[in-house]
């Protein structure tokens, strides 16, 4: 009874020392709140004490002493502090330790409790310090963390799952153990292998490459180091000017899919930030393949902190705007730096907005305040949802602001999205001209925006004779393919082949001296909405560059006999294309009378009999008059983002042609665009001889090319397609007026057999005229081509047949450059009404059309 009692005194007398030691060091509201930083409060229990509260006793404020000192001397970042039933006392109020008792509850390794003697007094002196000693212990575990881990993956990331590293908080970074994560057990040891491979008599018969880590400081000339990973073992080199140095040597451990080792004095060896790629070579080269991982970017680790996480950094620069961008992803973190080429341009955009289409419809989902010392992250409705510091600085290049938007890819899970910056308020944006894309999928990488195509447009065609002393009714055809060449020409390869026939109807009417196509000075301007010409070739830029050359043909014809060529039309110039385009690429091959015959066709124009079974004569009614044969070549590989202008003159000297090569940046955001293109009237404006005259018009319009029905399959050059202009032809007025409504007849692109009525009367004025040439609710091609023939009917059978009214093409070249952007937007904008284009035929007849284009929202 005597011994229970002494318990319960004990018990007691423990709880009063206990409650008393934690009110005397509780502090007051005043107190917690104004201390931060080093002076933080954990568990209640202040790691600062140079301040007692009045009434505590002089043990207490001894006790709280030696927690300072042991607090400053701890190291690490804090965790949970273990509950305190872990803690057990005997009978006497000593700790109870044994050789398995954790040091983190008050004990040290080895240490007992036995007879009052140790860290615990007797209570035999009714001393309170026995009490206190446990609460002293309690706060050493507050500082104490434990293990600092991190681990960290590549998104997308194959063959290995994911790194970590570890290490302990009493010495961060001493120790380090890394952790690689295969995908399976059956990659891991196929990955980390046998060194070498020893007969019987221990000599080395074969010897494996090893996975290496390779570690850098991310600098050009920055310290590097390997660590060669083999089954059992791992040896890290620096790596100097004379090779490699042996730094330490450890053991490997495989655990299934697991592979862990342990670097020693990792922080002695490798600096607070260091970078880390795996390349992994397989034991069997023939059936494994090498891998890096990450594959793009790197891990950057700081052992001291237990971090490792996922990096990749990325650039883009605009000179227009005189903005770049730097971003880097870590983890999930993105951290954005806006370097501005000086003052005046700084304050062009900040304070200014980051906007961010995460979802893909050209419109923000979110947006950034971007000020000049904070900004805030908003949903599009004005919630905030990430905030933080933006640091302002200067650099030789300039001024510069940064700011990091912590756990981005938690609100924006898929890695991606389109973003661009702008001041709204003054109207500037970066990039100038488009917007970004933003891909952190797989490493990191900035780029505009963009689908890009190179377009070639036959801009103009001149001839110095028109091959008979009347005028000249002349039609054209282009055509362009790209090639390679193999083995001295033994194997080549082809493109498909790009056809296109001007114009629609009948033909162009032409003096000697006289230029063929409408040409409009202006429209070598930047900001003019439209090029001179028709297009030939739309190619995209990746396909393009795939071949070693692209070749561009054209070839003028004339024919004053009406025959069955005029009433084929350019339908039939399109198939007469394809033949004359095979027969030179048959040439090529050097293959015997195919291509003898061919190239011999190409150049007189007799005939393609070869492909098409009938005199090229023949079809067109009469032997026509070749007016010119011309061809270009380029490399698809060199820059022609700013355009480039060819001008050929052909063989004979007879004809020039000019071609503008151009790549056409075509922004993606254009696919949420809408396009539409009208004839808002149409007059004709000057006769062509006495009395009324009976007017007709075509009209047609193309978005791009398609795959056309004709196809040459040849042994030699195996099967060849051919992309024809993908759009509708109209004629005005319908043939059949009994119904007392004028209308259009509605045709294929290239249907140069429309049916037509026509108007009576001497100028005839039709606003409005209510045509709408282009109607798309997506924009997907880099190119919009219109075309307009009017005509006046004579009767006869013979070339003058019909006099022109004037005709024109024109191209609309829908790159980026050639949109207005709105600030607060990423769908591409442009418009333009009341466009007139006066034009006039050889014979006197003149007409002006009147025409409009949107392209917005």
């Amino acid at each position: 009874m005597k011994k229970t009692s002494r318990i319960l005194v004990l018990v007691l007398l423990s709880a009063l020392v206990i409650i008393g030691g934690c009110i005397g060091n509780t502090p007051s509201p005043t107190e917690t709140g104004s201390q931060t930083g080093e002076n933080s409060w954990e568990g209640g229990i202040s790691e600062s004490t140079t301040t007692e509260t009045q009434g505590t006793t002089e043990t207490v404020t001894e006790t709280v002493t030696q927690t300072e000192t042991q607090t400053q001397a701890e190291t690490g970042t804090s965790t949970e502090t273990p509950a305190n039933e872990s803690l057990q006392f005997d009978e006497d109020g000593n700790v109870i330790c044994d050789e398995n008792s954790d040091p983190d509850l008050g004990c040290e390794a080895g240490e007992r409790n036995e007879n009052g003697t140790g860290i615990g007094f007797p209570i035999l002196n009714v001393n309170l310090t026995p009490a206190i000693i446990p609460i002293y212990r309690l706060n050493s575990n507050l500082t104490y963390a434990g293990p600092l881990t991190g681990m960290a993956s590549e998104p997308n990331g194959e063959i290995v799952e994911w790194v970590s590293i570890l290490t302990s908080s009493r010495e961060p970074g001493k120790s380090v153990a890394l952790t690689i994560k295969f995908e399976s057990e059956e990659l891991a040891r196929e990955y980390v292998h046998i060194k070498e491979l020893r007969d019987l008599q221990g000599r080395v018969i074969a010897s494996y490459r090893p996975t290496i880590l390779k570690f850098d400081t991310g600098e050009e000339f920055g310290e590097r180091w390997e660590l060669h990973l083999y089954l059992g073992s791992f040896t890290l080199y620096s790596v100097t000017g004379g090779g490699l140095t042996e730094v330490q040597k450890g053991s490997v451990e495989i655990d299934g899919s697991i592979v862990r080792f342990t670097v020693e004095n990792f922080s002695e060896i490798f600096p607070d930030t260091v970078f880390m790629r795996i390349e992994g070579n397989p034991e069997d080269p023939k059936t494994g393949q090498r891998f890096s991982y990450p594959e793009t970017g790197k891990f950057i680790i700081k052992a001291t902190l237990g971090r490792i996480d996922y990096y990749a950094p990325a650039y883009y620069g605009d000179a227009k705007s005189g903005v770049a961008l730097y971003a880097e992803v870590l983890g999930d973190d993105v951290k954005f730096r806006l370097q501005f080429k000086d003052e005046e341009t700084y304050e062009d955009f900040i304070p200014g907005d980051m906007f961010i289409d995460s979802t893909d419809n050209g419109e923000f989902d979110w947006y950034a305040e971007i000020g000049s010392s904070h900004f805030q992250l908003k949903d599009s409705s004005g919630s905030v949802y990430r905030e933080g510091d933006v640091i302002r600085g200067e650099t030789e290049l300039g001024p510069y602001v940064e700011f990091t938007v912590e756990n981005l890819f938690s609100i924006i899970p898929w890695r991606e999205f389109r973003f661009w910056f702008s001041n709204p308020v003054l109207e500037n944006r970066f990039p100038a001209e488009g917007n970004l894309w933003f891909n952190a999928t797989s490493g990191l990488s900035i780029e505009e925006d963009v689908d890009r195509y190179i377009v070639v447009v036959v801009e103009d065609v001149y001839i110095k004779g028109n091959k008979d002393k009347a005028e000249g009714e002349i039609s054209l055809v282009s055509w362009a393919y790209g090639t390679n060449y193999y083995e001295n020409l033994n194997k080549i390869e082809y493109s498909p082949i790009y056809v296109f026939g001007y114009p629609l109807r009948l033909w162009i009417e032409a003096d000697d001296h006289s230029r063929l196509l409408y040409h409009d000075r202006n429209a070598a301007r930047p900001d003019w909405p439209f090029t001179n010409g028709y297009p030939v070739l739309a190619m995209p830029l990746d396909e393009a560059k795939k071949y070693q050359m692209i070749f561009v043909k054209t070839t003028g014809w004339d024919n004053d006999d009406l025959g069955t060529y005029v009433k084929l039309g350019a339908g039939f110039l399109l198939d007469a294309a394809v033949g004359l385009a095979t027969g030179e690429i048959s040439s090529l091959v050097e293959h015997g009378y195919t291509g003898a015959m061919l190239l011999h066709q190409l150049e007189t124009g007799e005939s393609a009999s070869y492909f098409w079974g009938e005199a090229l004569a023949n079809l067109f009614g009469a032997p026509p008059d070749r007016v010119g044969y011309d061809t270009i070549s380029f490399d698809p590989r060199r820059d022609y983002s700013d355009g480039y202008l060819v001008r050929s003159v052909s063989k004979d000297g007879n004809m020039v042609v000019t071609y503008i090569i151009y790549e056409v940046d075509l922004p993606r955001a254009a696919r949420y665009a809408r396009l539409e293109l009208s004839v808002d009237g149409l007059l004709f404006t000057k006769d062509t001889e006495w009395g009324d005259d009976e007017y007709y018009a075509f009209f047609r319009a193309s978005t791009g090319f398609t795959p056309g029905n004709a196809e040459v399959d040849d042994a030699l050059i195996g099967e060849i397609t051919t992309m024809v202009p993908e759009g509708v032809a109209y004629a005005y007025p319908k043939l059949d007026r009994s119904s007392g409504t004028v209308g259009f007849s509605v045709g294929d692109f290239s249907d140069g057999k429309l049916d037509h009525g026509v108007i009576n009367g001497n100028t005839v004025k039709i606003i409005p005229f209510g045509l709408t040439l282009v109607n798309l609710s997506s924009i997907r091609t880099p190119f919009v081509y219109v075309e307009y023939d009017g005509w006046e009917e004579d009767s006869g059978n013979w070339g003058n047949d019909d006099d022109p009214m004037g005709t024109f093409g024109i191209t609309l070249l829908l790159d980026g450059g050639n949109f207005h952007w709105d600030p607060f937007s990423g769908i591409p904008r442009r418009s333009w009404g009341g466009k007139d284009f006066d034009v006039c035929g050889v014979s006197g007849g003149c007409s002006t059309v009147y025409m409009s284009a949107y392209i917005g929202p």
